[in-house]
């Protein structure tokens, strides 16, 4: 591509605001305020540093449980008891089960005759190679996204904003992210950038061999993995004012990885324009009547991207990737009287 033609390009769209607000993407830190330790001066009770010191060195009086106490700790150690026994219960089941599929097959190989074993011989290995064969094929087609044309990354940079439940429903979604890639018409080359914080330690543990996806993985920021590319960044944010027609091959998509209800107003967009990167919204009011917000998850944004990219019909493609009960399904005259009753009988 020339020059001229990546001017071309990068002008689709404006470039990012040179002035901003500064929001909480300028703030580090949780977003929630955490209780002050009592005596450490956050309180109102600060506790002087020989008082703090002599009442460390003295041993803590045990307390007595209450009756409700103890009757929830009993019901505790019951339960962990319980749980613990049923564990081991599955696992000799689980052993028994396979002794007894050992003992089967021995018996099955035993009865057969030196022809028929071999034959039986022959079709595992044939059915053994065929599934390796298939495995290959789909490693290899995994693989074949990473050279795709479409490029889109998942920024992964708030997890300081989110509380710990948040960060591990975002690497939820990230799982669902890969999994539909893996398996779109025209899959998208796919970046997982800011795995440093989090989000990627939530990651980490859900998944332990997300490592070994056909995604590029960067600890730190889109900034720096795409230095080169920073004129064909366009952040996807549904605070944008500029509206997306279509996906092009030579910019780079990039979808806000955060979980907050809605609670953090104009944080992509605000971060865009801090970034000086081009934003734009998805098309969705144009195309598509949601109930409530049209804020939708980062799975279902990407979902939107690889339904575009295959169908090329924003309608079509927003009937696809949005969950039904996000759609606003039509109102017949009929119905709306019925829902008018409904009303007026509340």
């Amino acid at each position: 591509m020339s020059a001229d033609e990546k001017n071309e390009a990068a002008a689709a769209l404006p470039e990012g605001d040179g002035e901003f607000t500064p929001t909480l993407w300028s703030v580090t830190g949780p977003t929630e305020t955490k209780r002050p330790e009592p005596g450490s001066g956050g309180d109102g009770n600060a506790r002087a540093p020989h008082e703090t010191k002599a009442a460390a060195d003295e041993p803590a009086e045990a307390v007595p449980l209450s009756k409700n106490a103890r009757k929830r700790l009993a019901k505790q150690e019951a339960w962990a008891a319980k749980k613990k026994a049923r564990k081991e219960e599955e696992k000799a089941l689980k052993q028994q089960k396979g002794d007894e599929a050992r003992a089967a097959f021995a018996a099955k190989m035993e009865a057969m005759t030196d022809a028929e074993r071999a034959e039986y011989e022959a079709e595992r290995k044939a059915n053994r190679e065929k599934r390796m064969k298939e495995a290959e094929e789909a490693k290899a087609k995994k693989t074949e996204a990473l050279r795709s044309p479409y490029s889109v990354v998942l920024d992964l940079e708030f997890g300081d904003l989110m509380t710990e439940k948040e960060s591990r429903s975002m690497a939820k979604q990230l799982t669902y992210c890969y999994s539909a890639n893996t398996k779109a018409a025209v899959p998208l080359c796919l970046y997982f950038t800011g795995l440093d914080g989090e989000v990627g330690e939530a990651l980490l543990k859900s998944s332990p061999g997300y490592k070994n996806w056909a995604v590029r993985h960067e600890e730190g920021s889109y900034l720096d993995a795409l230095a080169e590319r920073k004129g064909d960044l366009v952040y996807l944010t549904a605070d944008s004012e500029h509206e997306l027609t279509e996906f092009k091959p030579n910019e780079v998509y990039i979808i806000g990885g955060i979980v907050d209800k809605n609670r953090h107003k104009n944080l992509t967009l605000n971060k865009a324009n801090e970034q000086g990167i081009r934003h734009a919204r998805l098309p969705i009011r144009d195309h598509l009547k949601m109930t409530g917000t049209h804020i939708l998850t980062v799975n279902q944004a990407l979902d939107i991207v690889l339904a575009q990219l295959e169908l090329k019909d924003w309608d079509k493609a927003m009937e696809r990737a949005v969950p039904v009960r996000k759609q606003a399904k039509e109102c017949t005259e009929e119905d709306g009287k019925k829902e008018g009753d409904a009303e007026l009988s509340e």
